[in-house]
């Protein structure tokens, strides 16, 4: 059987949102994960070799973005962490998406917030931040190009 052209990715047509922002300035490498906190089952064997599973109703789930660290959404997502760091009732929780262009793969959530401030570093290269989002609800559709 000949080889067969299966698809074609281009980074650049993955879209990412966060609440009104929509992100780029993206780094080299992985910089999107998406991630479900738990295993949709687990599993237990008996001394007789009997397997049961459970289904885990827990759909949270957290999404990583690494930004260059000259990346001008770095503002906007600290102006979205101090929003939510100094408003008395927490928000905001924020939907966030991420869509790839080329293809069906599909990312969302209706309630995100940003984690943490990320972790800084200069060098004597352009560096990244790494921002994360938790999800109380994350949708994950894994889809081709």
């Amino acid at each position: 059987m000949a080889a067969e052209l299966t698809g074609t990715y281009k980074g650049d047509q993955v879209f990412v949102t966060v609440g009104p922002v929509l992100i780029s300035g993206f780094s080299d490498g992985d910089a999107i994960t998406v991630k479900r906190a738990a295993q949709l089952y687990t599993t237990k064997v008996g001394i007789d070799g009997g397997v049961a599973r459970v289904r885990n109703a827990n759909k949270s789930g957290a999404i990583e973005l690494k930004l260059l660290q000259t990346s001008k959404v770095n503002d906007e997502l600290s102006e979205l962490f101090y929003v939510d760091n100094f408003n008395e009732d927490g928000s905001p929780v924020l939907s966030v998406s991420v869509n790839d262009g080329n293809g069906r793969t599909l990312c969302s959530a209706g309630q995100a917030w940003l984690k943490a401030l990320p972790e800084i570093s200069f060098g004597d290269s352009v560096g990244a931040r790494s921002w994360v989002l938790e999800c109380a609800d994350l949708k994950i559709f894994v889809g081709g190009n």
